[in-house]
């Protein structure tokens, strides 16, 4: 059976996206500064473009928080470290979990603002 999510894969990726985790975490953090501020002007007479561009901010920063997250998880890996049989398994059974966890929660941001999109 072909396995199409690997650590080593999210490895690979992480560390060709690592110069971009601080850069993904600031406009994250700008985002929801934004989101906010907008979000304190929206009332009820506020035009539905106002409206949408607070829910695309709020979910623009949510996967720029989660990317950054996947780089800093995925950026070393701790099985590579270690020369002991038992500690390898042990950090293997953890990247592994992470990245099923990964595997849910990269594209989540993106599918709840289409869902968004396609129910208001």
């Amino acid at each position: 059976m072909k396995v199409w999510l690997t650590p080593e894969i999210f490895n690979s990726v992480a560390l060709t996206a690592i110069s971009y985790r601080w850069k993904l975490l600031a406009w994250s953090l700008g985002g929801f500064i934004l989101f906010y501020l907008l979000q304190t002007q929206v009332g009820t007479q506020t035009p539905a473009i106002l409206i949408w561009l607070t829910i695309f901010i709020l979910f623009s920063a949510l996967q720029a928080l989660v990317f950054s997250a996947f780089i800093f998880f995925f950026q070393e890996l701790a099985s590579n470290k270690v020369q002991d049989k038992i500690w390898i398994r042990f950090y293997r059974i953890i990247e592994w979990c992470e990245t099923i966890l990964f595997g849910f929660i990269l594209p989540l941001p993106t599918l709840l603002f289409i869902y968004a999109l396609i129910v208001i």
